[in-house]
C-alpha cells in the first residue's frame, strides 16, 4: 500500500471529514485494515484567510504553507499527496516543482469523472480565487465541457458563504442562501452543477431538477484507489 500526505486546514472541517470518509471508504473496500496517511495542518492565519477567500487579497501568501507542507509530508514518508481543497490547485504547478512524489490534482480527477458520466456542460460553485484563476476553464476547454457561472452577486455570496464554513459560523443560513444559487442554475438550462469549494460539501445540499456532483467525494475515491495500486 503507498502512504497517502494530506495537506489539510483549508478548512479545517472539512479535511476532518475527509480523513474520517477516507477511513470509511477504504474499509469498505478493503476490508482487512484502515489506510497508511501523514496530514499536516497548515498554521494559516484567520485574518489571512478570510481576506484571501471573500477579496482575494494576497493570495500568493498561501503558497509558502502549502510548499512548506508538501516538503513535510515527502520527508515524513508520503509516498503521494492530496490536497481536500480546490482553490490551492491555482499553484499545483509550483506544488509539483517543489517534491519528487506525485501531487493528485482534484481538478484532474473531476475532469476524468465527468467524461466518464459524458458532462458537456456544468454549473461551476467556486471561490472567487479559482475562479478568476481560471482554475477549470483550460482542461474543461479542452474536453469540450460548457462551464457555467453564478452571477456576480451571487458569487460575492458565495465567497462569504465558503469563508463562514472554513471558520464554522452560521451552517443553517449558508445552506439557505447556497440552495438559491444552486436554484438559479435552472435558469441557465444547467442540470449539472460541481461543487468546486470543498467546504460546500459541508452543507450537503440538494436541489430538485439538479444533479449536484462533489470533487471531494472524487478526490476521496481517486486517493484510496492510488493507495491500493
Amino acid at each position: 500500500m503507498k502512504t497517502v500526505g494530506i495537506i489539510g486546514g483549508l478548512g479545517p472541517e472539512t479535511t476532518a471529514k475527509f480523513i474520517l470518509n477516507l477511513n470509511f471508504e477504504f474499509v469498505r473496500r478493503f476490508k482487512s485494515s484502515r489506510p497508511p496517511m501523514l496530514i499536516w495542518n497548515i498554521p494559516m492565519n484567520l485574518k489571512t484567510e478570510k481576506e484571501i477567500i471573500t477579496k482575494g487579497i494576497g493570495k500568493q501568501r498561501l503558497l509558502p504553507f502549502l510548499i512548506e507542507a508538501a516538503k513535510k509530508l515527502e520527508k515524513g514518508g508520503s509516498d503521494f499527496i492530496v490536497i481536500p481543497c480546490n482553490t490551492a490547485h491555482i499553484f499545483i504547478k509550483q506544488l509539483r516543482n517543489s517534491v519528487k512524489i506525485p501531487v493528485l490534482s482534484i481538478i484532474e480527477e473531476t475532469l476524468k469523472h465527468l467524461n466518464n458520466q459524458s458532462i458537456k456542460k456544468i454549473g461551476i460553485l467556486a471561490t472567487s480565487i479559482s475562479i478568476e484563476g481560471k482554475l477549470f476553464d483550460k482542461l474543461f476547454s479542452e474536453q469540450r465541457i460548457k462551464i457555467m457561472l453564478p452571477s456576480w452577486e451571487e458569487q460575492k455570496t458565495l465567497d462569504n458563504i465558503i469563508s463562514n464554513l472554513v471558520q464554522g459560523k452560521e451552517k443553517k443560513l449558508c445552506k439557505k442562501g447556497l440552495k438559491k444559487i444552486i436554484n438559479n442554475f435552472k435558469k441557465l438550462d444547467t442540470p449539472v452543477v460541481l461543487l468546486a469549494c470543498t467546504d460546500l460539501q459541508l452543507l450537503n445540499p440538494s436541489c430538485n431538477g439538479i444533479k449536484i456532483i462533489d470533487t471531494l467525494e472524487i478526490l476521496l475515491k481517486s486517493a484510496v484507489q492510488k493507495i491500493l495500486n
